[in-house]
């Protein structure tokens, strides 16, 4: 509970150095027909992806959803597939899109390993002291339900793979990987211009193992 408790400071301080989200006023019904248009192929119209490497998207919170779209529009969070998606949308078409899919039923739980279960739930929920690694659970809460206010996005049941290809990318970052590409790292969760943020301090501590036990955890508990 202590490792809990701390994880969840270390969280809020993170979060309180970052401007506020604000999510313009959203047009649902006008998101869903975007959502068919752009978005159904790799996340499906009801936001559950059949494709494992693209994550599920419905009842995700809002903010965060607003966030990520923002983030690609602008080039802060890289991925060529999903930048030339996002190119003739405007801001408010964004937002009708994040509303959209955030008023979608939550997609359902993954499958899990249960030969490693016990030891992801110790690295998830209290994290390593040793080795400096911060729980997950401080942020994304101990079911994986993540935090509205603060935009930190729901995990539990999402993909394994696309929350292990997340970690790594986080890693590269946060380790300063100079041989990775810059579509290969993600460091959109910078709390300050020039310092890393939560997600790449955590993950820049995890190793190849963590990651994979971590994500099958996470896919299975809701």
């Amino acid at each position: 509970m202590k490792k809990l408790i701390a994880a969840a400071s270390l969280c809020v301080a993170s979060f309180s150095v970052q401007a506020v989200i604000t999510v313009p006023e959203y047009d649902a019904n006008a998101g869903k027909q975007i959502a068919e248009t752009v978005c159904a192929a790799c996340h499906g119209v009801d936001g559950v992806s059949i494709v494992p490497a693209q994550p599920n998207l419905g009842g995700q919170n809002v903010k965060y959803l607003y966030k990520q779209l923002v983030n690609f529009k602008a080039g802060y969070r890289k991925n060529g597939i999903m930048q030339s998606q996002v190119a003739n949308l405007s801001q408010q078409d964004l937002a009708n899109v994040a509303g959209y899919y955030a008023s979608q039923k939550p997609w359902g739980v993954g499958y899990g390993n249960p030969a490693t279960a016990q030891e992801a739930s110790k690295i998830f929920l209290g994290g390593d002291k040793k080795r400096g690694v911060i729980g997950c659970a401080g942020c994304h809460g101990p079911e994986g339900a993540g935090n509205t206010w603060a935009a930190f996005p729901r995990l539990g049941g999402q993909h394994s793979a696309y929350i292990a290809t997340q970690l790594k990318l986080f890693r590269a970052a946060g380790r300063q990987d100079d041989i990775a590409s810059d579509d290969q790292k993600r460091a959109n969760d910078a709390a300050k211009e020039g310092e890393m943020g939560m997600m790449q301090t955590v993950a820049s501590k995890l190793s190849d193992r963590d990651i994979r036990i971590l994500s099958e955890y996470v896919s299975a508990i809701h």
